[in-house]
């Protein structure tokens, strides 16, 4: 009988539920311990999916043989967990973005790189069967015009209400149209935003932008826009959704499905499984296999698409453009 795949998880909340119950799915995955500093949220993970529980990460690390290791924590802490892990030689899902700091994150990127680590960062809709549909469609035809809108509302972990530690809508959510954007239409070059302060939201926690407007050159000529906000409610009915406007026809995928709008009418294809589970099966079946063909989203894709977001964030805040690779460039020699 083949062997399980020894499974650890860095953070024990909401995200890592979520993927925990996905793998959970796979028949040759055991799921052997979780490290979070908040011993309670630790125990409640395991009681649910079994393993052993830890405060400290390196403790789990150095204590519990592991296959692989999904990093879960808020994202300031990403790139340094996984340098720790790194050190003991285990598969890598890091959770996205890849972090706030593109220093250490290019530390991350090249360390793993150079050690030859299999390691992906966790942007599930390039996994989707929307999102491999959208690719079949546009092919190697030119994309005019790219829109990316993601409306929500205050987010249900209270840290993401704090820029310092979520980067905002862009960073922290709309960070995954930007990447499928990215994937269909070329890495972002040039980005020039627009933000507004606490215009609609007046907690005193809420420590953020509330409105996002972004404007973007895509490397492979086209020009996008990407819209946000925390401003809305849990029950509005827009779904998140990047288009692609083509000659005579328009690519529309959203987190359920994929359309295609021509002259003779709309033809859609409905994802037949939940968002993440895709990238779930890629990452543990690349795990199972040594076959990194299964990974769409290396580190290095992580890092390019951390390094777009953020770079919005530093336009917003100065009111000129930003030149994604200089920005990237010299937020690593820091």
């Amino acid at each position: 009988m083949t062997s399980k795949l020894h499974i650890g998880f860095i953070g024990a909340g909401r995200m890592a539920n979520l993927h925990a119950g996905l793998i959970a799915l796979e028949p040759d995955v055991r799921i052997v311990a979780a490290a979070d500093i908040d011993a309670a949220r630790a125990e409640a993970f395991a009681a649910k999916w079994g393993g052993a529980t830890f405060t400290d990460h390196r403790a789990m690390l150095e204590q519990t043989p592991l296959d692989a290791v999904y990093i879960c924590t808020p994202t300031t802490q990403h790139a340094a967990i996984g340098l720790d892990c790194l050190e003991f030689g285990v598969a890598l899902y890091v959770e996205k973005p890849l972090d706030l700091d593109l220093h250490t994150a290019r530390r991350f990127v090249d360390a793993a790189e150079v050690q030859g680590a299999l390691a992906m960062t966790g942007f599930q809709w390039r996994y989707s069967e929307g999102y491999r549909r959208a690719e079949e469609l546009i092919g190697d035809d030119p994309i005019a015009l790219v829109n990316l809108r993601w409306y929500w509302t205050r987010p249900p972990i209270r840290w993401m209400w704090d820029r310092a530690q979520a980067g905002g809508q862009i960073v922290d959510q709309n960070i995954h149209l930007v990447d499928v954007g990215s994937g269909l239409a070329g890495e972002v070059k040039m980005v020039y935003a627009a933000y507004n302060e606490r215009q609609a939201n007046y907690e005193p926690e809420f420590v953020n932008w509330d409105g996002y407007a972004l404007t973007l050159h895509f490397g492979k000529g086209a020009v996008g826009v990407c819209a946000g906000t925390y401003a809305l409610f849990p029950e509005i009915q827009l779904e998140p959704a990047a288009d692609f406007a083509l000659r005579d026809r328009l690519v529309r995928i959203t987190d359920k499905r994929v359309q295609l709008y021509t002259p003779g009418g709309v033809e859609t294809w409905p994802n037949t499984e939940p968002l993440h589970r895709g990238v779930n099966r890629a990452f543990i079946a690349a795990v199972r296999t040594g076959d990194r063909s299964h990974i769409r989203t290396p580190l290095h894709t992580g890092l390019l698409s951390t390094a777009t977001v953020l770079a919005a964030n530093r336009s917003a805040q100065t009111g000129a453009p930003v030149n994604v690779a200089a920005f990237l460039a010299e937020e690593v020699a820091r």
